[in-house]
């Protein structure tokens, strides 16, 4: 049995033992087994099992299965199997199994694999297998992340050192 949600806004909707459909609404926490949502905006999604999000967006997205994100977006997403965005993005992605992004944007990836087809962008790649088809783009992938990691942390450190230096002097 599904847990249907047409045309509403609220604050909670919850079907832990079975699935949701969110339709044409706006909601706050939706948690339940499979969750789709359609043309909806959402706060917060914790999903059992697999998460769908078509024509929508929300701030935080967490799938016990795999996500998919088509025509939508959102600002973290955290999914327990596979990760897939088409025409969508999101700020900050973390899958436990592959990302593929066609057409859409990441900020920031984080996966066993991550794979970038066309007209897709990725602004950090920390994967150990990374792919980029033609006419995909990233940024920087696990090794040029760990070297501006390595930089910045060099500059903190540079920063921190003089700042106590200054201090000591003054006193």
């Amino acid at each position: 049995m599904i847990e249907d949600v047409t045309t509403t806004a609220t604050r909670e909707v919850r079907a832990e033992d079975r699935g949701v459909h969110i339709e044409r609404s706006a909601v706050g926490v939706v948690r339940g087994k499979d969750v789709e949502i359609g043309m909806a905006g959402v706060g917060l999604v914790l999903a059992d099992g697999d998460l769908s999000l078509t024509q929508g967006g929300g701030r935080a997205f967490v799938a016990g299965g795999d996500l998919r994100i088509h025509q939508g977006g959102g600002g973290t997403l955290v999914a327990a199997g596979d990760a897939f965005i088409s025409q969508g993005g999101t700020g900050s992605l973390l899958a436990f199994g592959a990302v593929s992004v066609e057409q859409g944007g990441i900020g920031v990836a984080l996966a066993r694999e991550v794979r970038v087809g066309g007209g897709g962008i990725l602004g950090i790649a920390l994967a150990p297998r990374l792919a980029v088809e033609p006419g995909g783009k990233v940024m920087l992938g696990l090794p040029q992340a760990a070297i501006a990691g390595a930089a910045l942390g060099v500059v903190a450190g540079v920063v921190v050192a003089m700042t106590q230096a200054m201090r000591s002097r003054s006193r």
